[in-house]
This record gives C-alpha cells, sequence and structure tokens, in this order.
C-alpha cells in the first residue's frame, strides 16, 4: 500500500506541476502578446493639419486643445462648470481622434467630475466631428457633436447635440488663438 500512496502523491504532484508550467506558459505567451503589440509601428498622424495646439471657443466656453500626431488629445479646460448636478470641479479632457479625411476629425474625450469634497459626481464625454480649414488656422466642430453627462453611477444626464458650433484657432508663438477684443473706453489719467 505504500507503494501505492506514493505513487498517488507522485501523480498528484506531476499533476499540480503541470498545471503550474501550464499556467506559467500561458502567462509568458500573454506577456509576448502585449510586448508585441507594444512594439507595433504606431500610426502616426504627423502630417493631418489637426495636429497642433488650439484655441477653442465652444458654447460651454474656452479651452485649449492639444492635438498629437500618436491620435491622443488633451483639452485644458476651466476647474470647475455648471451642469445638471449644480456647479463641479472639472478635470482636463483626455480621449483621442483619428482622421476622417483629408482635413476631417473624429474625436472622443472624457472629463471627469468631483464635488467640493473631492468626490467623484460624474463624467462629460465630448463626441465631436470636426474640419480643418483650406489654410489649415481654423477648425469647426459642428453637425454630428454631441456631449453626454453622466452621473457617478454611470446613468446618463443629458444628452446635448445640435448647438452652435465649437471654433478652434490655430495657436502659434505670440499668436495664442483669442478672438480680436471688443475695445473698451480709455480710462481718463489722474
Amino acid at each position: 500500500m505504500t507503494t501505492s500512496n506514493t505513487s498517488r502523491s507522485v501523480s498528484r504532484r506531476s499533476a499540480l506541476a503541470a498545471l503550474g508550467a501550464g499556467g506559467l506558459g500561458l502567462a509568458l505567451a500573454a506577456t509576448a502578446r502585449q510586448a508585441s503589440a507594444q512594439d507595433a509601428t504606431p500610426v502616426s498622424y504627423a502630417r493631418h493639419p489637426n495636429v497642433g495646439v488650439w484655441m477653442v471657443d465652444s458654447p460651454i466656453g474656452r479651452a485649449i486643445a492639444v492635438y498629437a500626431a500618436d491620435s491622443s488629445v488633451v483639452t485644458a479646460l476651466p476647474a470647475s462648470q455648471a451642469g445638471p448636478q449644480g456647479v463641479a470641479f472639472s478635470s482636463t479632457q483626455v480621449g483621442t481622434w483619428e482622421p476622417t479625411g483629408e482635413r476631417g476629425t473624429h474625436l472622443t474625450a472624457v472629463q471627469l467630475l468631483s464635488d467640493g469634497a473631492g468626490a467623484y459626481v460624474g463624467s462629460v464625454t465630448v463626441d465631436a466631428y470636426q474640419e480643418v480649414s483650406e489654410d489649415g488656422q481654423t477648425f469647426v466642430a459642428g453637425e454630428g457633436t454631441s456631449v453626454t453627462i453622466r452621473d457617478a453611477a454611470h446613468n446618463v444626464l443629458d444628452v446635448l447635440s445640435g448647438g452652435p458650433p465649437a471654433i478652434g484657432t490655430r495657436m502659434g508663438v505670440g499668436a495664442p488663438g483669442f478672438p480680436d477684443g471688443t475695445p473698451t473706453a480709455a480710462t481718463p489719467a489722474p
């Protein structure tokens, strides 16, 4: 009987070792797959006229957007905003974009919202279609653009679409992209 128990233990050990080796093999295969995806040549949109830094005037306010050649987009916005849940603090929008044509783009960017105590209260998702002008100095985001507002449980509170377009002006050194101001009356000198 001792031989029988020993062979069962060896058999169990062998089975456990085989399972461990199989699991290790799967883990190594998954790592190899991830490494090969990371090593793949990324798509570059460096020649697309959307790449650059833009001052954006939209129906909800002013923003500064950076469109990178790797298809990422980061948009700086005011630190707070009014919405269906009242005033909330807002993060930078982060997202991705892709060309839809020679001058057209489609982007999706997400912004996180928090209350005065720092608790997460929801998000804003912008899904926009833009067209860069022929001279490459402006873009218009209009038809097909939507803004989806969600609460902390990801329930959709509101979807805004069909409003006035957002207009972007390319920023450059010495040219921040602000529209021309309205002249004000000069203050008399004392």
